[in-house]
């Protein structure tokens, strides 16, 4: 990409100087005024300066075209319009129409100009929103505002695009299919995961599942409950915090009733430290907590007064990818509290912004256990896996 400056007495001048030398295709990036320097008399007079870019991989320009035109003449639209007859016979327009037909042809002008500017506003404003590097190929264009559209942080969905486009050989540009892949694996690199509870061998092993209200805490724990059970023969026990919804105990109690799975209820910390002791036998405890807004600061220390009799191996933050950023950079922040140090993602089947996943681990680096798509026990849940994320990521939820 070719950028240049120039000066002129007006912008105007400095326009034309511009469009006679990069052409019609040239991108304004930023103009202002400066004061000419020197020490003749003319130092220290304003001019204005136009930065412009072009491509120029090819090494040529194509002659401007002129910036402004005349107005166009309106021969046809005379129709039967009065005329005048001069002295030497010649018929002559009367100076209304005259008037009239010029300013039709300035209109139209006018017209013609504004949409060249209304063309080179989009140019700039994709160069500024998706070309944040010199003559960046179409393929890299389109991964940039995918990965933007799912809500992907610009910044570092432009850091991410840029890293590939630099590492990749200039043969492979246009092949969409590589470049996608090569993106899809660099977030696959930047995504943690958590090794599965499944494979843990020192018992018992406690996780506790904390987080706000409504993120699906309890199902979820149903759910690694079940799967744990069914598919991979542990002995799990359940322990429910959540004493300030009775149905949340009642829904925990029904599911352990028919998977046979020995529950008990903690209505205190003394309470939460004798289950732990009851069920010290078993390979995993599963911890039900009561969800929390975020907003609360006094019941949030009590939450952690249950998490802390509990002394879990893993706390486990839920939280609902259809919030937006702002919402889940504020539940990371105030549960903090509960020091947990694994994320677990839920309704990947209802989120518009995929990304947030991404701008979340990339700012904590905490690694992700579990992601659910849907309500269903003790289906709907998996493992974290990266590349299957990154994918994710990168095309949402499908249609």
């Amino acid at each position: 990409m070719k950028i240049k400056k120039f000066t002129g007495k007006s912008f105007q001048e400095a326009f034309e100087r511009m469009r006679e030398e990069l052409g019609g295709e040239a991108i304004i990036l930023n103009s202002r005024k400066v004061k000419q320097n020197g020490l003749n008399f003319m130092a220290g007079r304003e001019l204005y300066e136009i930065t412009a870019a072009i491509d120029s991989a090819n090494g040529t320009t194509q002659p401007a075209a002129p910036v402004y035109r005349r107005p166009k003449q309106l021969v046809n639209e005379v129709g039967s319009a009065p005329v005048r007859h001069n002295g030497s016979g010649r018929q002559e327009m009367p100076p209304e129409q005259k008037l009239v037909l010029q300013q039709l042809g300035e209109i139209r002008a006018l017209k013609d100009d504004l949409q060249d500017v209304k063309k080179v506003l989009g140019q700039v404003a994709d160069f500024l929103k998706y070309s944040r590097m010199p003559a960046l190929p179409e393929t890299f264009k389109a991964l940039l505002k995918k990965l933007v559209d799912n809500e992907v942080n610009e910044e570092l969905a432009t850091a991410i695009v840029q890293t590939v486009y630099a590492r990749m050989d200039a043969s492979s540009f246009k092949d969409s299919e590589r470049v996608t892949r090569a993106v899809s694996q660099l977030i696959t690199r930047m995504l943690k995961t958590a090794p599965p509870l499944e494979v843990v061998k020192r018992r018992p092993y406690v996780v506790a599942l904390v987080g706000p209200t409504g993120v699906g805490k309890t199902t979820t724990v149903a759910k690694i409950a079940a799967n744990l059970k069914l598919h991979h023969n542990k002995r799990v026990a359940l322990i429910s915090a959540d004493t300030y919804r009775i149905a949340a105990i009642e829904q925990l109690q029904t599911f352990a009733n028919i998977a046979g799975i020995s529950m008990s209820v903690a209505y205190s910390p003394q309470d939460m430290r004798e289950a732990i002791n009851k069920y010290r036998d078993r390979d995993l405890i599963l911890i039900d907590t009561v969800g929390r807004s975020q907003k609360h600061e006094a019941h949030l220390n009590d939450l952690r007064q249950f998490v802390d009799a509990a002394n879990p191996d893993e706390v486990h933050l839920v939280m609902n990818l259809t919030a937006s950023l702002k919402t889940l950079l504020d539940v990371i922040r105030r549960f903090s509290v509960m020091r947990p140090n694994r994320f677990l993602f839920t309704k990947l089947d209802e989120t518009t912004t995929p990304g947030n996943m991404l701008n979340v681990l990339y700012k904590y680096q905490t690694p992700i256990s579990y992601v659910t798509n849907g309500q269903t026990v003790p289906n709907d849940i998996a493992n974290a896996e990266a590349e299957a994320l990154a994918q994710f990521i990168l095309d949402g939820v499908n249609d």
